[in-house]
């Protein structure tokens, strides 16, 4: 009976240890992303990073808030990775959207399912600096459908 207690008392710590790796190495919070749409925007933003004289992004209250224009294109002076909990992933994340007017004014939030498919990428011209990028689609699927016109895809 004192073997059992011993067993489950290791099985306990090894079960405890590894979940504690787990939530360390896996489970790492993000900053969460807010998008501020101009009314009845749909399509696909692309957020330019790396941008030489733009505005760098912000962390406030681990939120970042992109500012989108009327044309859905956001360029930055950050970096492709800002805002990650490393340099291999962003970690878990929420990310919201809103329309709002033309002072910034929020009206209404995008549910979820508009909220559509996203991804980092780059590019490169020969000899030229590689260009970073993240695009995110909101809309139906119909718009998803559609890609990213503003990249090519």
């Amino acid at each position: 009976m004192e073997i059992v207690k011993i067993k489950v008392g290791i099985a306990f710590l090894v079960l405890a240890f590894l979940g504690g790796i787990y939530a360390f190495f896996f489970n790492q919070k993000g900053v969460d992303q807010t998008y501020l749409l101009p009314l009845d925007f749909e399509g696909c933003v692309v957020i330019n990073y790396n941008v030489e004289g733009a505005e760098p992004l912000k962390i406030e209250n681990n939120e970042i808030i992109y500012k989108i224009p009327k044309n859905g294109i956001l360029y930055t002076s950050s970096p492709f990775d800002f805002g990650w909990v490393n340099d291999k992933h962003s970690g878990a994340y929420q990310s919201r959207a809103y329309y709002v007017d033309e002072r910034g004014e929020i009206l209404e939030e995008l549910p979820q399912e508009k909220i559509r498919f996203g991804a980092n990428g780059a590019s490169q011209v020969e000899g030229k600096t590689e260009k970073h990028y993240y695009y995110q689609i909101f809309g139906s699927k119909e718009t998803e459908d559609e890609g990213c016109p503003a990249l090519g895809i």
